[in-house]
């Protein structure tokens, strides 16, 4: 719902209004309603406020404690703050205004962060101890809001963006020693970023700073593994994924503003406007993109979906001069390299239901928690997986379908681990290699990490363990792309799948829910699936493609970055020294599919460079 960021001075130098406003101006499209500060000394925060609860001036950022001892900044929101507050209320606590911050506020008081695990929401905060000279920031289980933070020898900064960091003196260097994984993957996974010296606090993490500046711990709070292992068992699971559905849909809800949808035409965003319909809720509106005349268009499903519940539909397709604006923006918007590429589509419907709403539900989450895309299908079956082996037999030209050509170069990279750590890639290594490769090694720590943990949990499941590796890392880089693209639009995007009570009960059940026979996400289609029309439920997947390969060949806008991206100097950094970039690109030309997955990742990554370095 916010923006938030602070400085501490390591030298005793004072913080300034004036830096301050610097950094809050950065982060503006996060909250364009109020801003608020709060400095001492050599530590300053600030606060950018984007009004869902208590539109009053009541709700205002930074909150501090009667007493003055404690001060909360807060971007996100507390679904069951209610319930919590009725609890302080009974502990002697009363409240100035209706706002979640407030009721976050007391309970760090009360409890510290042991309060967090009883937190059903998303956030990322700074809640600063005057009388121990401590902050402590922490960060949601599923990283649904972000948190950045860097130092250098005179100051500590943190903030909702990596630009809050550049806008309060920190410099902006391209982190080479992770241009191969970025390269590889599409995004740096773990705590590391793009940017020299930027890091993310993870996920379910806290971090401890002292007031002059220095970390003096960083603890992960919450465990997905250890959750899932804690909770009770669930006897009737269909009934209870619908059930606790709902309920996340009605947390979901709780706004002072107007609320949409993002309605693609798919199974996951068509069942979150089912549930608001059923429960009753109104003045609902749903958001599509559509694509004039591209077989991947999903509008007409999604307008026939949203009339036949008396939902108010809009739909707006995104080209040209209007769309290369818009991913222009996003990548401002994003700071790293954008990954799914459609950030540009979503920035621009976020803008346009910015006219009418402050919220919007997405569908996000779901494929990841419940197994639904269909390049998980290649690691559900002991059989499957051995049986496609005889693809790395076969030579190119014996094979017509261009998935079987892509699950072909996927199965030649490594043992079957190292294929799951990149089962969400658009190239392998054997791509790379076929077009000259890269120089240096590849880190795959954080994934491994994550694998590892997955096994302990799920040691009979490949597919299970693949589910629980996607939601450490594929599902972190979604996450940041709705953060960026919605907040862009001073829009606050919620979603509902990845509610904790959701996924970690998800987590806890038996391998037997979990397979991907026909669509996978055998708890959907069965509970909330059951009652929805055919034409939703037996729709092909398509999921959110866009015709990059037309727009770079015959779209002007896009064509003149195309023909000069191979000059970029980001290609001049060692990783790219043996790629045959000119190659590639002369190929893809003749019939714009050969090379069509690289020639996007140059693309962005150029034009990425050409935006944040000015080259």
């Amino acid at each position: 719902m916010c923006g938030i960021a602070g400085i501490i001075h390591k030298n005793s130098q004072l913080v300034t209004d004036q830096l301050l406003d610097t950094i809050g101006d950065s982060i503006l499209h996060r909250g364009p309603d109020a801003s608020g500060k709060f400095i001492e000394q050599n530590i300053g925060f600030i606060h950018r406020r984007l009004s869902i609860l208590d539109l009053s001036d009541a709700g205002n950022q930074p909150f501090i404690s009667d007493d003055g001892r404690y001060v909360l900044v807060f971007n996100g929101e507390i679904f069951n703050f209610q319930e919590l507050a009725q609890e302080l209320l009974d502990r002697g606590y009363s409240f100035r205004s209706h706002s979640d911050t407030e009721v976050l506020l007391y309970l760090l008081i009360e409890y510290g962060v042991e309060v967090l695990s009883r937190l059903n929401g998303f956030f990322a905060f700074s809640f600063f101890d005057r009388t121990k000279n401590e902050l402590i920031l922490a960060r949601d289980r599923f990283g649904v809001k972000p948190l950045f933070y860097g130092q250098d020898s005179g100051k500590l900064i943190f903030g909702s963006e990596p630009k809050a960091l550049f806008a309060g003196g920190f410099r902006k260097e391209i982190n080479e020693s992770v241009l191969n994984e970025l390269f590889f993957y599409r995004y740096v996974s773990g705590e590391n970023t793009s940017f020299k010296g930027v890091k993310r606090l993870l996920p379910g993490h806290w971090m401890k700073i002292s007031n002059d500046g220095n970390i003096k711990e960083v603890k992960r709070w919450f465990s997905l593994k250890e959750s899932a292992q804690a909770h009770s068992r669930i006897t009737k699971p269909l009934d209870w994924f619908e059930e606790t559905f709902h309920q996340s849909i009605r947390y979901r809800m709780i706004s002072d503003v107007p609320v949409g949808t993002l309605l693609s035409g798919g199974l996951d965003s068509s069942s979150v406007l089912y549930s608001q319909v059923s429960q009753g809720f109104k003045g609902l509106s749903s958001w599509n993109i559509s694509f004039s005349n591209y077989e991947h268009d999903e509008s007409s499903v999604a307008r026939r979906f949203s009339e036949s519940l008396d939902v108010g539909f809009n739909t707006h397709e995104f080209r040209g001069e209007e769309l290369m604006k818009l991913v222009t923006e996003a990548i401002f918007n994003h700071d790293e390299p954008l990954m799914h590429l459609q950030d540009g589509h979503l920035l621009g419907i976020a803008r346009r239901a910015k006219e009418q709403v402050s919220v919007l539900l997405s569908g996000e989450g779901a494929d990841e928690v419940l197994g639904g895309y269909v390049r998980y299908k290649v690691h559900d079956k002991v059989w499957r997986y051995q049986l496609l082996q005889v693809l790395r037999y076969v030579p190119d030209r014996f094979l017509k379908n261009e998935r079987l050509k892509k699950m072909r170069r996927y199965l030649m990279d490594g043992n079957e681990d190292f294929q799951i750590m990149s089962n969400s890639n658009e190239n392998f290594l054997s791509d790379i290699n076929r077009l000259g490769g890269v120089t240096g090694g590849l880190d795959v720590s954080y994934r491994q990490q994550m694998l590892e943990e997955a096994k302990s949990l799920y040691p009979s499941s490949r597919l299970r363990q693949l589910l629980y590796l996607e939601q450490h890392t594929h599902l972190f880089t979604l996450n940041d792309r709705n953060d960026r693209t919605t907040m862009g639009a001073s829009i606050e995007c919620r979603d509902p799948f990845l509610d904790p009570n959701l996924v970690i009960g998800t987590a806890s059940l038996s391998d037997a829910w979990f397979d991907t026979k026909g669509k996978g996400k055998k708890l959907l289609f069965q509970s909330i699936g059951r009652h929805l029309p055919d034409y939703i439920t037996k729709h092909p997947k398509i999921g959110l493609s866009v015709p990059w390969n037309e727009y770079f060949l015959k779209q002007k806008e896009f064509n003149f970055h195309f023909e000069q991206m191979n000059k970029s100097p980001l290609f001049q950094f060692e990783t790219f020294e043996k790629l045959q970039i000119p190659q590639i690109i002369r190929d893809f030309k003749k019939d714009g599919v050969t090379n069509y997955g690289m020639v996007r990742q140059l693309f962005f990554l150029s034009l990425w460079y050409k935006n944040h370095f000015g080259e």
